[in-house]
């Protein structure tokens, strides 16, 4: 049974060889974000941002969750820096697919190393150009209200 555990677990970025198979569901990797033990929650936030470009549609259930580890809200005071800018990473992507960009630039910003605009990856590109777009847009808006 153990071994079936850790070979399942494998993939999720929860310890053990990787698995070739991708994940079907996020569901697992997001009831670890309410263990009390930091490092579960810190592997699934890992797991977690590599598979959120394809399930973000049910990460997105855990947005307030996310948004707390992040900003180290009530409850979430014991992560530690890495952990929070993964949860803002993670929650500025989900903001991404949901086409806020707002939300999502201001998370992108607060998750550290995780938003390169200087060398994205080619599968980040849409990404980064949008949340890029959306600091123009808010800064074009801002001088524009300072001329009004």
């Amino acid at each position: 049974m153990a071994a079936a555990v850790a070979s399942a677990s494998g993939g999720l970025g929860l310890g053990g060889p990787p698995s070739r198979t991708p994940i079907a569901t996020a569901s697992g990797l997001l009831a670890l974000l309410s263990e009390p033990d930091p490092s579960l929650v810190r592997r699934a936030l890992t797991g977690l941002l590599a598979v959120v470009d394809t399930l973000w549609h049910e990460v997105a259930e855990s947005l307030p969750d996310l948004e707390a580890i992040a900003e180290g809200g009530e409850g979430h005071e014991s992560h530690d820096g890495a952990a929070r800018e993964t949860a803002a990473a993670l929650a500025s992507r989900v903001f991404f697919h949901l086409e806020e960009p707002r939300q999502a630039l201001r998370l992108a910003l607060e998750s550290g190393g995780h938003f390169d605009v200087m060398a994205p990856s080619k599968a980040d590109g849409p990404y980064v150009e949008r949340l890029v777009n959306a600091a123009i847009e808010e800064y074009v808006s801002r001088r524009a209200r300072e001329f009004d």
